[in-house]
């Protein structure tokens, strides 16, 4: 007995249809290939495939965030919270990708946490930039620890009220 799916197997109909499909899946590639950042929200993150990001990747993705705690350092403070991503995104961006994202996002979120600093710091004299201050410090912390945790899955976090200095 044969019913109406064994029927079809014969791939008449089911190949004409595929032609479309593919013809439609190649449309949505090319236009998926131009790089994209309005899939992802500010203060969430792009999740890539495992299969796209190797562990090392990863690996790094998540240093170009954690590379900003180099400010503790005394020897560089305040600065250190650029220069740390920024050499990781200048070493590694041309052999991965998802370091590339990461770093330029880190560097642009550090940035403008400098600029924060300094106007927290100046502020500071008037006494109303002390608590500025304490907010930035919780608040760059907070949020670096997010991005690291979602670089480490293989995701690009969009730092909120970030200034896209670099491209």
């Amino acid at each position: 007995m044969t019913n109406e799916h064994d029927k079809k197997t014969d791939g008449s109909e089911e190949e004409q249809g595929k032609p479309q499909a593919s013809e439609q899946e190649s449309k949505a590639n090319e236009q998926s290939s131009e790089p994209q950042d309005d899939n992802v929200v500010d203060g969430e993150a792009e999740v890539l495939s495992s299969e796209v990001a190797s562990p090392e990747e990863k690996n790094w993705a998540m240093l170009s965030h954690i590379a900003a705690f180099a400010a503790l350092i005394p020897l560089i403070p305040l600065i250190g919270m650029v220069l740390g991503p920024l050499f990781i995104w200048l070493f590694k961006k041309e052999e991965m990708p998802l370091v590339a994202q990461n770093g330029i996002e880190a560097l642009n979120f550090n940035i403008s946490m400098f600029i924060a600093y300094c106007v927290a710091f100046v502020l500071c004299f008037i006494l109303i930039g002390i608590p500025i201050m304490v907010g930035l410090i919780i608040f760059h912390f907070i949020v670096t620890i997010l991005a690291a945790i979602k670089a480490s899955e293989g995701g690009v976090y969009k730092y909120p009220f970030s200034m896209k200095l670099v491209k």
